[in-house]
């Protein structure tokens, strides 16, 4: 993919417009600088556009202020029309600045911590997916203990539930 397209790819993934294919292609670990390189050249763009939008802005007002009491209402208008554009390019940099954030760090965490973690949860998952399947063939009574633990599959942590009375009821 050349460099132009990437850099489509990765504005389009921080509009959240991409595609899941593109967004597995920018995850790719040895896709992982050239994404953290094109976040930060648009992030430099972005801060050029608003820097030219300032200049031009400023010139406007110079040279409607030259006008008179014509001008003010040029004045005006200009400068809410500059806001505008300002804004929209501020909220996108924003959003651009928050996935370089993510990619740095992801970066920086490595992929092999990333594989070992998901390696741990993996496991940790089959393990208490194993528990309940035992204790089903088993036919034994779940505690609210067991219960907790398999609701964490679903993501949800009820452990803070759990009162003391219902982890000494089955010591």
């Amino acid at each position: 993919m050349n460099d132009d397209t990437f850099a489509r790819v990765v504005a389009e993934d921080v509009k959240n417009r991409a595609t899941q294919p593109q967004k597995e292609y920018l995850q790719l670990p040895e896709n992982w600088s050239r994404w953290q390189r094109a976040l930060k050249t648009l992030e430099t763009n972005l801060n050029d556009q608003l820097g030219s939008i300032y200049t031009y802005e400023q010139e406007q007002i110079k040279t409607f202020k030259a006008l008179g009491s014509d001008g003010v209402k040029l004045i005006a208008e200009a400068t809410a029309e500059f806001e505008a554009r300002r804004k929209k390019i501020e909220r996108f940099k924003f959003h651009v600045t928050n996935r370089l954030d993510e990619v740095t760090r992801m970066i920086a965490i490595g992929g092999e911590a990333v594989d070992e973690r998901l390696k741990a949860v993996d496991f940790l998952r089959r393990a208490i997916e194993k528990h309940r399947s035992m204790m089903t063939s088993y036919d034994l009574e779940p505690t609210p203990i067991d219960g907790a633990l398999w609701a964490a599959l679903d993501g949800r942590w009820e452990f803070e539930n759990l009162s003391e009375e219902d982890i000494l009821s089955f010591s």
